[in-house]
């Protein structure tokens, strides 16, 4: 049977919720640990329709009060902050009344069809740029009732398909809290697709969407290597930490063994710098475990049958880094972890294009014009995790106590944005200054324009068309602005002084 782990933390908030807005409701992002296990990370309140609710406190709410477009939304917007190690994978409810946690009584009767509604919109939202996943996206969810009258939780596993399924599920309460083992990585982007649409003006939407499905089958295909190295599957995280600590330190036996007998006056030498290397990866549950994505080299020059002649009518060129960072227990397989990790680049190239995509005006762009596209760059803040504050734990992300969730910003955005975005999701408070902006750099306007430097010479007609921002066409109006700013002035002084006259 499958076990969902609660810290107390997680108690804490239900506790909070029930007490201070009487009734809540919002979502479960989780981490599968194994088979039969899974983690609450963090618990979010659904905040949406406060501003109605402000002066309403005597009014009773039910389970079938809860607006699913608006949990459906939390639920989006959630998934694209998670690492991709973390899901969401389920809902709340906390109540001052007894009846939430009774799967005898009409409540309990409502989130089933409540979690039908919010599933089916949540199909209908990810069906044009897919699932966030390279594996098969998840179809059992959790269901966490609260009572804060007599204290008693309920926890229900659901399963999506025919109207949906309420089936038993163990909760625990865990006091010492989950430990988590960081992983990064950095996924280069220098990739050349055709675009075969033949029509004058492309859509940009339809062929962001060919780039999703693209990495997402160099990402099935591609090998996760750790620390540079290929590791088996079949083991556990924990299993490979304890084999890499022992490896390390006979390799550090070794060379110590071995310049000890080359030469006697440099002993202290070598060695000292071995030791340096050691200390950093001695405990790797508090490090960092770094990962590299090697894609395959499909070479067809041995089955000329296969190579095939395509026309099309322009390319996308694809440059650039995303900066992968996901949390994984000590039980998870390496499969899992490899697994998690391309996930996690999935998930933030598809983010990166919606929100892209949501801020555009037209999505049609001529095919005789170079388009040049900056999607947002991730930025990173810390989630306290059991009772750990956001201020002191953001400063250090390989900390046991916290981890971290991401945001995109586009140029020119401040932080307050990923700040404003963390509260209205995931009922967090940050500080603007604890938002992590140096994971991902900025591009240079110089690399746009030099990969096309002959365009405008070779053909008059065609042009280069930009979704960044200009700096001198900024810079001309913010003159023009300021001139006509003291023209008004000018002519209210003026003004003043013929009528006083």
């Amino acid at each position: 049977m499958r076990t969902v782990l609660l810290s107390k933390a997680d108690e804490v908030y239900l506790e909070k919720c029930a007490q201070e807005h009487s009734f809540s409701y919002g979502i479960i992002v989780g981490h599968q640990a194994d088979l039969t296990k899974s983690v609450v990370v963090h618990l979010a309140r659904n905040n949406e329709e406060d501003a109605d609710l402000e002066d309403l406190t005597d009014i009773c709410l039910t389970t079938s009060d809860i607006n699913p477009q608006a949990l459906a939304t939390q639920w989006l917007s959630a998934s694209k902050m998670c690492p991709g190690s973390f899901d969401v994978i389920g809902i709340f409810i906390a109540s001052a009344r007894p009846e939430v946690a009774d799967e005898h009584s009409d409540e309990f009767k409502n989130a089933k069809k409540l979690f039908s509604d919010v599933y089916d919109l949540l199909l209908q939202s990810n069906s044009s740029f897919g699932v966030y996943t390279t594996d098969m996206a998840q179809t059992d969810y959790v269901f966490l009732a609260y009572s804060l009258s007599d204290k008693r939780v309920l926890c229900k596993n659901y399963t999506y398909g025919n109207g949906g399924t309420f089936s038993k599920i163990e909760h625990r309460f865990v006091e010492k809290p989950f430990e988590w083992i960081q992983i990064e990585c950095n996924y280069d982007l220098d990739d050349v697709i055709p675009i075969v649409d033949a029509a004058r003006r492309i859509n940009i939407e339809e062929q962001f969407q060919n780039i999703i499905m693209t990495i997402r089958k160099y990402l099935i295909a591609s090998e996760v290597f750790l620390q540079n190295e290929v590791v088996e599957d079949t083991i556990d995280l924990q299993t490979y930490i304890k084999k890499k600590k022992v490896m390390d330190v006979d390799k550090l036996k070794t060379s110590a063994s071995t310049n000890n007998a080359t030469s006697a006056t440099n002993t202290t030498a070598v060695p000292a710098s071995t030791l340096h290397l050691l200390s950093a990866n001695e405990d790797s549950t508090g490090n960092v475990i770094r990962a590299s994505i090697v894609m395959p080299v499909k070479c067809q020059l041995n089955s000329p049958t296969n190579i095939k002649i395509n026309e099309f009518n322009g390319t996308l060129r694809m440059s650039g880094m995303i900066f992968s960072r996901i949390y994984c227990n000590s039980r998870n397989t390496i499969a899992d972890v490899k697994r998690f990790v391309r996930d996690d680049v999935l998930r933030s190239l598809i983010t990166r294009i919606q929100v892209y995509c949501d801020g555009l005006t037209d999505p049609h762009v001529s095919n005789e014009a170079v388009y040049i596209s900056e999607p947002p760059r991730r930025v990173f803040f810390s989630i306290p995790v059991d009772g750990a504050s956001s201020s002191s734990s953001s400063s250090t992300p390989s900390n046991q106590s916290s981890i971290q969730f991401s945001e995109y910003l586009f140029r020119g955005e401040a932080p307050t944005v990923a700040v404003a975005q963390a509260k209205q999701v995931l009922d967090v408070d940050l500080d603007p200054e604890a938002i992590m902006l140096d994971a991902e750099g900025l591009p240079e306007d110089g690399n746009f324009t030099n990969s096309q430097p002959d365009t405008d010479h070779i053909d008059g007609s065609r042009s280069m068309t930009s979704s960044m921002p200009k700096r001198e066409l900024s810079r001309s109006l913010y003159m023009v602005g300021i001139a006509v700013a003291l023209l008004v002035l000018l002519a209210s002084v003026a003004l003043h002084y013929a009528m006083a006259g």
